[in-house]
């Protein structure tokens, strides 16, 4: 009976309008993100930096910049940029056997090619979280965690 009282007066209709838009919302900014990353898949990194920042909410967050060669484009000299924002981000390397991560510099990217990302959801203590993972040659790797942002840098 409330529900049909909720649903003629438009209330339920317009909650799952709401929850829609919201969804349509967040898939497109994940459409977007994959883009991004998918344009670069393949590229040499050329340029790499890391640098903390803050946001609206006055929290500590990590920017990432990774700018590849467009072997794509047939012009020389021509590059592809991609900035990530993150809670965390950790630049690393795998040994031979894939079994420890020893963290290293942002710069030891330079001249790598970027092979493939994995991003997932996994639960801690606190709650959900959302990882990304960037993956170079040679066992090199970047992890982020809680990204908020991905898209091309210019």
């Amino acid at each position: 009976m409330y529900d049909e009282m909720m649903e003629e007066d438009g209330w339920i209709e317009d909650d799952e309008e709401f929850i829609e838009d919201e969804f349509i919302e967040e898939e497109e900014f994940i459409e977007d993100s994959w883009m991004e990353l998918e344009k670069a898949r393949g590229e040499k990194a050329i340029k790499c930096s890391k640098k903390k920042t803050k946001n609206s909410k006055k929290t500590s967050l990590e920017e990432l910049t990774v700018i590849f060669e467009d072997t794509d484009n047939l012009d020389i000299g021509v590059t592809y940029g991609v900035k990530i924002v993150g809670k965390t981000i950790v630049v690393g390397q795998h040994d031979g056997n894939n079994t420890s991560f020893k963290k290293v510099s942002v710069n030891k990217l330079k001249g790598k090619r970027f092979l493939e990302y994995v991003a997932g959801q996994i639960e801690d203590m606190t709650g959900p979280e959302l990882k990304l993972t960037l993956a170079f040659e040679k066992g090199y790797s970047i992890e982020i965690t809680d990204y908020n942002s991905i898209e091309e840098y210019k």
